[in-house]
């Protein structure tokens, strides 16, 4: 009896890790459309050859942060962007199909409305 305890015990703890570690932040349509906004322009205003953006999901991280995910040119490309508390791109990782940097966006990042 000790040693089922001792087997189910654990187990339970995995799965109610699991579930608390899956709730996530739901933010409020104002809040996605700005993150949307920033994220756009920021894509548009760095990266050569954008014809569209797509985003697929706005959600909170790991973290307690903001990740705005999507892809480019019908799906050529995809990336992941953090967004800092003014809306602003903190970090954004892309694939390796994703459209290159603009040169002049190489060192720093360009100019883009957030």
């Amino acid at each position: 009896m000790l040693r089922r305890l001792f087997l189910v015990f654990p187990i339970l703890f995995v799965l109610g890790g699991c579930s608390w570690g899956s709730s996530q932040e739901t933010y409020d349509e104002e809040t996605i459309a700005k993150a949307e906004s920033s994220t756009l322009n920021y894509i548009k205003s760095n990266f050569k050859k954008i014809q569209s953006v797509e985003i697929t999901n706005v959600y909170q991280n790991e973290m307690g942060g903001m990740t705005v995910e999507g892809s480019v040119n019908n799906g050529e490309g995809t990336f992941s962007a953090g967004i800092e508390n003014d809306f602003s791109v903190g970090s954004v990782g892309v694939s390796e199909t994703f459209p290159d940097r603009k040169e002049d966006c190489m060192e720093r990042t360009c100019t883009y409305e957030h």
